[in-house]
């Protein structure tokens, strides 16, 4: 029993998924990073839209990487939430943040493509690097932040665009062809909702740990905390967010690993097979 229950507590410790995006993955495409770095106390996670109506003025909601359709009340709840005059700041690219925009009525679009640039990071076109417009701005913005298969976005006041040498290379191939120009093209945009802010990013991979945690992408994470610790509380949306997906038994681990009371239930567990275990070689 004592071993089994070691056992166990070292597989909790270990445990991890790949999913992308996942808050479990501890991997290169996960989000468990930007995760481990929040501050508990003002942050919380949201899994019901009902909640969102209950927040305090100057709360602001991340939702990053959404994947799926979401609901009418999902809708209704975002839009309440900024017209009391809070902030939604959305990072995708190829999920569904388009019926999210268009559902909450906002006159921002995230179009089709993948930016790629001769003004890159890495040696990979789509690792490009984005600068802030002359915009008034409502938040901190970085004097850049490095971005992988950004798609531009069309709408609302742009806050960061990419740089001259860029193209939205529609066909995939990483190259400059005929009737793709080159040109700057919006990453980052804002607009007025009721009294509220919507801020879109179109690249939500800045979130993941090869983005995040490199010193070379400083201004990622800056950027990241600076919006997690402006001010008021901050929500993570898990209604609609990869950054959700447990992946098998990720999530019961992950429970585990962070809650107290399971963590003395196992140490008391344990406690009381060692107790077994004594007494019974003793007799």
């Amino acid at each position: 029993m004592v071993i089994i229950a070691a056992a166990f507590i070292l597989i909790v410790q270990l445990s991890s998924n790949t999913v992308e995006f996942s808050r479990y993955n501890n991997g290169w495409n996960g989000t468990s990073s930007f995760f481990s770095d929040l501050d508990r106390h003002r942050t919380t996670d949201i899994s019901d839209p009902g909640t969102l109506a209950t927040q305090p003025d100057n709360t602001t909601l991340l939702i990053i990487a959404p994947y799926r359709d979401p609901t009418a009340k999902e809708l209704a709840a975002y839009g309440e939430f900024l017209k009391k005059g809070n902030t939604i700041f959305l990072a995708d690219d190829f999920g569904t943040g388009d019926e999210i925009l268009t559902g909450i009525g906002s006159t921002i679009s995230i179009l089709p493509g993948n930016l790629a640039s001769l003004d890159e990071q890495y040696p990979d076109p789509y690792t490009i690097v984005a600068y802030p417009s002359s915009e008034e701005s409502p938040i901190s913005l970085p004097e850049d932040l490095v971005l992988n298969r950004a798609a531009p976005l069309e709408g609302g006041a742009p806050l960061m665009f990419t740089s001259v040498m860029s193209w939205n290379d529609i066909n995939g191939d990483r190259r400059l062809n005929l009737g793709e120009e080159m040109g700057t093209f919006p990453v980052m945009a804002t607009e007025s909702i009721g009294s509220g802010q919507l801020i879109v990013l179109s690249d939500p991979s800045i979130f993941i740990n090869s983005m995040y945690s490199p010193e070379e992408n400083a201004n990622n994470r800056n950027f990241i905390q600076n919006l997690t610790t402006r001010g008021g509380p901050v929500l993570i949306d898990q209604m609609n967010s990869r950054t959700a997906e447990a992946g098998g038994f990720s999530e019961i681990f992950h429970l585990t690993k962070t809650t107290v009371i399971v963590e003395i239930f196992i140490i008391c567990l344990l406690m009381l097979g060692t107790a077994w275990a004594w007494k019974r070689k003793m007799m």
